[in-house]
């Protein structure tokens, strides 16, 4: 029988990381490698004309993305699925994130949807939703008497 010193901050470390694991599930901070939701990252930009919607979605192809726009809310979703599926490889480290993924971004203004264009580039989904022309602002002369 071997004889094992009692490290008590090596147990309180465990029971701080199962804590902060419970209470990240339970806010929804999950990144993704137990099988969460997803959550990649967007920039939205608007100019007079458009909004500009980038989102990261690197290692997926464009097949994989499903895009919808209704009610002015543009929906990005899809999933990321596990590179490796051998059970005969031992794995060391999985820093990656896996798993499903669905975005919805509210705009602020009416979209003119037969216009959307979106491209998709080294895992860089760029969306361009340009507005109604009633949305667009509108310069007002005022007259001086």
């Amino acid at each position: 029988m071997a004889i094992v010193r009692w490290k008590p901050m090596r147990e309180l470390m465990s029971l701080r990381d199962e804590m902060d694991r419970m209470f990240d599930s339970f806010w929804g901070e999950n990144d993704g490698r137990d099988g969460g939701m997803l959550m990649p990252p967007v920039d939205m930009i608007e100019n007079d004309d458009n909004f500009v919607v980038s989102v990261e979605l690197p290692g997926l192809k464009k097949d994989e993305i499903k895009m919808t726009m209704q009610n002015n809310v543009l929906t990005i979703s899809g999933s990321k699925k596990h590179e490796f599926e051998s059970k005969e490889d031992t794995v060391h480290r999985v820093e990656r994130s896996y798993g499903s993924f669905c975005r919805s971004i509210s705009l602020s203004s009416t979209i003119d949807s037969s216009a959307i264009k979106a491209s998709y580039d080294s895992g860089v989904l760029k969306v361009t939703l340009p507005k109604v022309e009633e949305a667009k602002p509108k310069e007002i002369a005022i007259d001086i008497k």
